[in-house]
This record gives C-alpha cells, structure tokens and sequence, in this order.
C-alpha cells in the first residue's frame, strides 16, 4: 500500500489548482469565448463596410486566443504557468514591421 497517498490528499497546491481550473473554466473562459465571438462578427462587418481589416481588433484577439492557450494548457496540466492575471498578459510574438500597439 502506497503511504504517500494521505500526504498527496493534504497538498493545498493540487487543491487550489482544482478551485483554480473550476474558476477559469467556468466563468474567464466562457468570458473570453464570448469575446472572441463578438469580435469575430466586428471584424466581419468592419471588413464588410470598410473592405479593409481592424488591425488594432486583429492585435487584440491575437493576444486573446493566446490567452485562451495558456488557460488550456495549464488546466489540462500541460504545464504549470499560471496564465492571467497571475502573470502577464500575453503577448503573441510580433514581426519587427507589425504595428504595436502596446
């Protein structure tokens, strides 16, 4: 029989992982789901109306479907980076002639 099994049950680190996941996955990510959909259909008719893209939108929803990454891949365990707001936000790599807007 395994004795370390109590000392796991104990750890507050797992704990507070599981109140954490619950949190991001029940309430930030269904946030960010719904920005990404509202700015999916912006996008949509800005482009419609101005034959041109929002580049300041597509900045913004770049670093939000990063954020939603970094969400997936700690909760699932992948890695143990807390994302948002326990660092920082997350930036997408930008090509030296991308506009920034930070």
């Amino acid at each position: 029989m395994n004795t370390d099994i109590p000392k796991r049950l104990r750890n507050g680190e797992t704990w507070g992982r599981l109140v954490l996941m619950l949190v991001y996955f029940l309430v930030v990510f269904e946030i960010a789901l719904l920005l990404v959909g509202l700015t999916m259909l912006f996008q949509f008719f800005y482009r419609l109306i101005q034959g041109q893209d929002a580049e300041r939108l597509q900045s913004f929803t770049s670093d939000l479907n990063t954020f939603i990454h970094a969400t997936l891949q700690y909760i699932t365990f992948n890695t143990d980076e807390k994302p948002f707001p326990f660092c920082d936000w997350p930036a997408p790599d930008q090509a030296d002639d991308a506009p920034n807007y930070y």
